[in-house]
């Protein structure tokens, strides 16, 4: 797959836009790796994970979670990445892409792990032609999956975590850093 000129084109409910065009998938991922300064490292993984469908999951679980180290992120990744990642879906079995629109959230079950990305204001967004299942109260173990995005978004280059990360010594809230 050539991510750098990957596109979805974004299904959108009825009356809500005029045209569903083709979007570049990789600029958008890219400018919210510049907004959070990630590492060249992160810039590879990134690209690895876009290629396989609980890949995309795991990056835009990874950019949601570094929006807190920057004043004000650049979500505009979000709905492509999370579109790219159903559609991979149907091709490599990597996620079950799941919406449920009582809680305007859009899941991804894979294998070893599952995300939530809340999508009740992206409401311009046909979830349920995007999602394989629509289930009304989906049941999920509700735990956030951010404190080991990096990790897990390395995992795609195959890198051991203890090559890249650092604990921030005396501090006790999960904050780790890249020695890369």
């Amino acid at each position: 797959m050539d991510i750098e000129n990957c596109t979805v084109v974004v299904p959108r409910k009825e009356d809500t836009t005029k045209e569903e065009e083709p979007v570049e998938v990789w600029p958008l991922v890219e400018a919210a790796l510049d907004k959070v300064d990630a590492d060249p490292t992160t810039y590879q993984a990134a690209e690895a994970a876009m290629e396989v469908s609980d890949g995309c999951a795991t990056l835009a679980n990874f950019l949601i979670s570094q929006a807190e180290q920057v004043e004000q992120m650049d979500y505009r990744f979000k709905v492509p990445l999370v579109v790219l990642g159903a559609q991979l879906a149907r091709e490599d079995d990597g996620s079950t892409p799941i919406y449920d629109p009582d809680e305007g959230a859009f899941h991804f079950e894979t294998d070893e792990h599952h995300f939530a990305f809340e999508v009740f204001e992206d409401w311009t967004v046909d979830w349920e032609e995007v999602a394989d299942r629509i289930e009304k109260g989906y049941n999920w173990d509700g735990v956030e999956k951010q404190v080991w995005a990096l990790d897990w978004l390395m995992a795609y280059l195959e890198v051991p975590s203890d090559d890249y990360m650092v604990d921030d010594e005396g501090d006790d809230d999960d904050q780790y850093y890249s020695r890369i």
